[in-house]
């Protein structure tokens, strides 16, 4: 009964070692996070799926996290230090990687800013022609 306890405590302390040492081996880690979340952010303000009111409140929701998450990345000195074209392209498209705190700047939602980076305006919508290509 004891060596069982044992025997459990060791695979758990290994793979929190192993998990642990995964996540800090990766410098880009909250980056890839915020990214994730943004294309969740994106797939939400897309969804047809939803009413109008259920994707207000997704959206809302999101939004608070990923105000969060982009403080977290902005903050990380690691990411300062990395060569990786990720991080490079993240900061020099800010207001599309920092969709919430670049909206916040400008007094929008991070769907405004979303779609005036992307070029979507209520004449391009109008414009459109519905169809196949």
């Amino acid at each position: 009964m004891l060596t069982k306890k044992l025997n459990k405590s060791a695979l758990s302390i290994c793979l929190f070692v192993v998990c642990s040492q995964t996540i800090a081996a990766d410098n880009l880690f909250t980056l890839k996070n915020l990214e994730r979340e943004r294309a969740a952010l994106i797939a939400d303000i897309l969804d047809t799926q939803s009413s109008a009111e259920q994707r207000q409140n997704k959206l809302k929701l999101k939004q608070r996290q990923l105000v969060d998450m982009e403080r977290m990345v902005l903050r990380d000195e690691r990411l300062l230090a990395s060569p990786s074209r990720l991080v490079k392209q993240a900061f020099d498209d800010y207001d599309l990687t920092f969709l919430v705190h670049a909206g916040a700047e400008k007094n929008r939602s991070a769907t405004e800013q979303w779609l005036e980076q992307v070029n979507v305006t209520n004449l391009s919508i109008m414009t459109s022609k519905a169809g196949y290509r």
